[in-house]
């Protein structure tokens, strides 16, 4: 997945900065930039089409990507954004549909320390979706109900510490959020820009994306040379690429349809993706989350731990029943069973109570002979 994060981040840096023929272009951009300077808006992406082929496969292994495939290929994100550009807050609602299940998830960020906030209202339905692949899952609903109406904060650190790559995040350093890239766009073919009425309609290919990175290594500083150059080693991944994006100058929207096929270690994926998105304005102001609110990560996981613990260990009612069962002297129990029932309940047992089975089961030999 990393190999693949600048080819997608390039996909999306398309379909917001693109460029078009002399004239139009100015109305393009022009658009472009109005809708970028809109602090609010909508947006939605579908994943019309997956499909996942791995060669020299096993069988199990073809039939799991496949279902991998089916279950991913329909999914829709839907929602809306909004930036209060005065306390440097960005707020995000989503609804992810899949599986014929919504799942609701809302953010807020805190650009002034690059922290999350996510709202825990997404947690009982993810379970429920969680437990249709597997019933065994140790948690229940009811575990989250002292979550209910908090924030989990994800602080930079919490992000850093679960990165196991060196992936920058400081924006800044990227040519693909630079001026630079729509400078490249003025060097584009103007006849592959075509006007109707209120839309302009261009479509992207690979070919595109290798002219942006040989412009950088050009125009670009010794930082956008870098990031470059990390898109450039990973392009020979994508195998195909068709992006078709329209903008509305009059309706202020952006739609796009991405098609692409990506080949890495013999696995091949291609997907055909809709996105769309309206800008607009909004005056509501944004604030961080209540103190009593906030969920710590480091809170969050020592609850999870404790919940996990709890179904882990056999209740006091279960211990019981297999004490009178043991004691009964109805079961033959060999030295070969006692062993195989120390091992398998020891994992589950307090200490006290694994004292209390082995003195049980001692008893029961004892009566036996």
């Amino acid at each position: 997945m990393k190999k693949l994060k600048v080819i997608v981040m390039l996909a999306t840096a398309f379909l917001l900065f693109t460029g078009c023929k002399k004239q139009v272009q100015k109305e393009f951009s022009g658009e472009l930039a109005k809708q970028s300077e809109m602090n609010a808006g909508e947006y939605s992406l579908e994943i019309d089409h997956l499909s996942i082929d791995a060669e020299n496969a096993a069988a199990p292994t073809k039939a799991q990507m496949a279902m991998i495939a089916k279950i991913v290929t329909g999914t829709k994100i839907s929602g809306g954004y909004r930036l209060d550009s005065k306390e440097e807050l960005l707020f995000m609602d989503m609804n992810v549909k899949v599986l014929g299940q919504e799942i609701p998830l809302e953010f807020l960020m805190n650009q002034k320390d690059d922290s999350f906030y996510v709202s825990t209202n997404f947690m009982t339905k993810a379970m429920e979706l969680a437990k249709e692949f597997n019933a065994e899952i140790p948690v229940e609903e009811s575990t989250f109900e002292a979550l209910e109406g908090k924030y989990i904060h994800i602080t930079d650190e919490d992000v850093q510490e679960n990165i196991t790559d060196q992936v920058t995040t400081d924006r800044m350093n990227d040519p693909l959020h630079s001026k630079l890239f729509s400078d490249y766009i003025n060097t584009l073919d103007s006849d592959s820009f075509e006007r109707k009425g209120d839309t302009i309609t261009r479509t992207f290919t690979k070919k595109d994306m290798k002219g942006f990175v040989n412009y950088v290594n050009i125009h670009g500083d010794k930082a956008e040379k870098k990031e470059a150059n990390e898109l450039k080693k990973n392009l020979h991944l994508l195998t195909e690429f068709k992006q078709k994006m329209v903008i509305d100058t009059n309706r202020h929207t952006q739609k796009s349809t991405i098609d692409f096929s990506v080949k890495n270690e013999g696995v091949t994926s291609s997907a055909t993706v809709r996105a769309e998105n309206k800008g607009k304005e909004s005056k509501k102001r944004l604030h961080l989350p209540k103190e009593k609110q906030i969920v710590s990560m480091k809170e969050l996981e020592k609850m999870m731990s404790s919940v996990q613990e709890q179904n882990t260990t056999v209740s006091e009612k279960d211990f019981n029943e297999l004490l009178e069962g043991i004691g009964s002297g109805e079961a033959n129990f060999t030295q070969e069973r006692m062993e195989q029932i120390r091992e398998g309940y020891k994992p589950y047992l307090s200490e006290e109570q694994y004292k209390q089975l082995e003195e049980a089961l001692n008893q029961a030999i004892q009566e036996a002979a």
